[in-house]
């Protein structure tokens, strides 16, 4: 069986033993005592006012408990902490509020409305106690799954990483060598290009214990790693740009997020002969927000069901474990062209 048929029938289990003992317990109006013959005998009367009243109330505590139990979930995105407290207190004030109708439009004519106030209040909050560390725990539960699965895609990212490097650090090692070698003045081009590529297993071999990095180093990494695809190609066949708009570079952003969207334009945008164009739009403006925009050319005789692949279907699931609800991805594909437009709420990450 399942964990959510095990989680439904605790519910229900949950229900049918708090709405037993609550209209049992506290529709008891009377408890008679006799002694016949040494015998003690006891007789319990209950109330059918009471018994009607707390019946009827145990399906709207069921919405009201369920109700909390959605608005407590979302305590742990810090995002939206105060909004959602809100809601919890507006929830238990339309409750209470319907509640006092209740009781003046139904009830007042009952017997023993006397108790209903101190008892109802009492239901109250002990299903508002329940909802909100079933809520809680729920929503740490769900927290601790998403932690394990991105650190299983980081793992697993690196692990690629590592494989279709060889020996990072001795390659970084080896780039310096040469580098020094290396005559600038005569070979400029050969000696920024090892630059480059020195660049990028710098950022391999150094930025691995951080999860987040700040965007500027993104995007220093990404103009590296374009840098050196552009070199198989002449001087004007294919028209890349890079535009960054703003200067909010120190906010921090999931490390390699989009090498992907790059690697993606420059294996199925570009082709010798063809003109192609690669253009990559960053707006910084946003203190906490990030947005990026790749748009790239699709050449003819592609096989338009090879773009994208493994490396964009990661990224997505990394995407919506380290964002969740706080990005948005959209990818647009036509003949001609392939654009993809991230945003990224990086508020959370500069907290962290």
């Amino acid at each position: 069986m399942s964990k959510k048929w095990i989680e439904i029938g605790l519910n229900i289990l949950f229900w049918i033993f708090s709405s037993w003992l609550i209209i049992y317990s506290f529709s008891i109006t009377e408890h008679l005592v006799s002694i016949t013959d040494g015998v003690v005998t006891g007789n319990t009367e209950h109330s059918d006012d009471l018994i009607n009243f707390f019946g009827i109330g145990q399906p709207i505590f069921a919405l009201y408990f369920y109700i909390q139990f959605y608005f407590t979930q979302k305590l742990t995105d810090k995002s939206k902490f105060k909004s959602v407290i809100t809601q919890i207190i507006i929830g238990m004030a339309v409750f209470l509020g319907f509640y006092i109708i209740v009781i003046k439009l139904f009830f007042l004519g009952f017997i023993h409305i006397v108790w209903f106030p101190s008892l109802w209040y009492g239901i109250f909050i002990f299903y508002t106690t329940v909802a909100m560390a079933y809520g809680l725990i729920k929503a740490w539960s769900k927290m601790e799954v998403d932690k394990r699965n991105l650190e299983l895609i980081n793992n697993q990212t690196e692990l690629n990483l590592l494989r279709s490097q060889l020996h990072p650090h001795f390659l970084f090692n080896t780039m310096n060598n040469l580098l020094a070698m290396v005559d600038q003045s005569k070979n400029p081009k050969l000696a920024k290009s090892i630059d480059k590529l020195s660049g990028l297993l710098r950022y391999v071999v150094y930025e691995n214990k951080s999860d987040f990095v700040p965007v500027s180093k993104e995007i220093q990494f990404i103009q590296d790693f374009s840098e050196l695809h552009l070199l198989r190609f002449e001087d004007n066949e294919v028209d890349y740009k890079l535009n960054i708009t703003g200067t909010n570079d120190v906010q921090l952003i999931e490390k390699g997020i989009l090498l992907s969207f790059v690697e993606n334009a420059f294996k199925h945008g570009v082709q010798p002969e063809f003109n192609s164009f690669i253009h990559i739009d960053i707006d910084i403006t946003n203190a906490t927000k990030f947005i990026f925009d790749i748009k790239n050319s699709m050449p003819p005789k592609l096989d338009l069901d090879s773009v994208g692949g493994y490396g964009l279907k990661s990224t997505k699931e990394r995407l919506q474990l380290a964002y969740s609800k706080r990005h948005s991805l959209e990818i647009e594909e036509n003949q001609n062209s392939f654009n993809v437009t991230l945003i990224i709420n990086t508020d959370e990450g500069n907290n962290s």
